[in-house]
């Protein structure tokens, strides 16, 4: 069962998961916009990133966290829900950092 979970709550999550990544990955992602979404259900997904990463600047880059899909299938337990807020943050920094999707799971994300 899903449990209610405000959006400061939620991004107080995402907040907390960027303070626990590493100095050197948190100086990256201060340049790179998180935006919380409820469009995860549509896109079948926990986050996304929109970019073209960390070498390039062709494109604005932005990291999406979805709120929706996320609390559907952690918002039961806030412990859970929060591991699995980090984990997602660090997916898609991953991506920003030039990893593909086989990449990114290879780093155990």
């Amino acid at each position: 069962m899903e449990a209610h979970i405000t959006d400061e709550e939620f991004e107080a999550l995402i907040v907390r998961a960027i303070e626990r990544l590493p100095d050197q990955f948190q100086e990256v992602i201060a340049t790179v916009p998180v935006i919380v979404s409820d469009q995860g259900r549509e896109r079948h997904a926990y986050g996304l990133y929109q970019g073209d990463g960390i070498a390039r600047d062709n494109f604005p880059d932005r990291i999406v966290i979805f709120k929706d899909t996320l609390t559907r299938d952690f918002g039961h337990d806030r412990q859970l829900l929060a591991d699995q807020v980090e984990r997602t943050v660090r997916h898609e920094l991953g991506h920003h950092l030039g990893y593909d999707e086989g990449g990114v799971q290879g780093l155990g994300l």
